[in-house]
């Protein structure tokens, strides 16, 4: 997979500490975004992109993600910033110095297909997406859920977290999960922003 995977940092340190926690050595290492997009990489690459870097074009972040798969990694990561980069078209959005564990399941994720966000943006998110939904779904796709399913969504779409969710249906946060990826599987999505955008038509 390493052929399809390209670093984009300034930083030979943080190219060898991600390289050597998700076991990529091989990678394609490049300076910048420019470069990437001058490069001619496979469309659907997987690009971990350091955020550190001066200046980039908005053009270039665009090019990049519409191409590519991204993963911004920053290290003073803010909502504002992520959120910026999501709206680009960057599948995730984490700290640049995450612990190897955590960056082994940031790859996996988004390498899947999934969205790698933090909690405080997944919930801004949800709530964003989340209020375009009609208050009752009606849709042929709610259909599909349970009452406890659809009141679990409900909450979602409101932008709240498990533990809030399960506090709200006086059910435990475990029960919550069990909800959650039992429509993710009835909906053929992987994590919760995923869910927000199909039932969206996003």
């Amino acid at each position: 997979m390493s052929d399809s995977v390209i670093l984009i940092t300034a930083s030979p340190a943080l190219a060898d500490y991600w390289a050597d926690s998700l076991g990529l050595q091989d990678a394609v290492r490049l300076a910048d975004l420019a470069a990437l997009n001058r490069h001619g990489v496979a469309t659907d690459s997987l690009v971990l992109v350091d955020l550190a870097q001066q200046h980039v074009e908005e053009q270039d972040i665009v090019q990049a993600c519409r191409h590519c798969r991204v993963l911004a990694l920053s290290s003073q990561p803010s909502d504002a910033e992520g959120l910026y980069w999501l709206q680009c078209g960057a599948v995730g959005y984490a700290h640049a110095m995450s612990t190897g564990d955590l960056l082994q399941q940031m790859f996996e994720t988004v390498a899947a297909g999934g969205t790698w966000v933090g909690r405080s943006i997944m919930q801004q998110l949800c709530a964003r997406f989340g209020s375009r939904l009609p208050a009752t779904p009606a849709s042929p796709l709610a259909a599909k859920l349970s009452e406890r399913e659809l009141a679990v969504v409900e909450a979602l779409r409101q932008g709240k977290a498990n533990k809030e969710i399960a506090r709200l249906l006086d059910i435990s946060e475990r029960t919550v999960k069990a909800h959650l990826t039992s429509v993710f599987q009835k909906f053929g999505v992987e994590d919760r922003l995923q869910l927000l955008l199909k039932l969206t038509g996003g």
